[in-house]
């Protein structure tokens, strides 16, 4: 009967905890990802704000550079081509 009772106690003990501190874990979550798309908006409309209206732009993505190891042997990169 004791052992019951300590798994009682304990269980509504874990339970008012888990409804103590979700609530505040839950506010800190929220906050942080609103945050984050704040963040994200703000620095989108400082991009676009520095472009007039009707103005083209064109990102370029910037290409990697090939590494290869100098043990593999002589590296050779390919391009297809249409042939006419």
């Amino acid at each position: 009967m004791e052992g019951f009772l300590t798994f009682i106690l304990v269980f509504i003990l874990i339970v008012w905890l888990i409804g103590r501190f979700f609530p505040l874990l839950l506010a800190w979550w929220i906050k942080r990802k609103f945050g984050k798309i704040n963040r994200d908006n703000r620095y989108s409309k400082q991009r676009e704000s520095s472009y007039k209206e009707g103005d083209v732009i064109v990102e370029v993505e910037k290409k990697e550079k090939k590494i290869v190891d100098s043990n593999v042997g002589e590296y050779i990169d390919y391009e297809e081509t249409k042939k006419t």
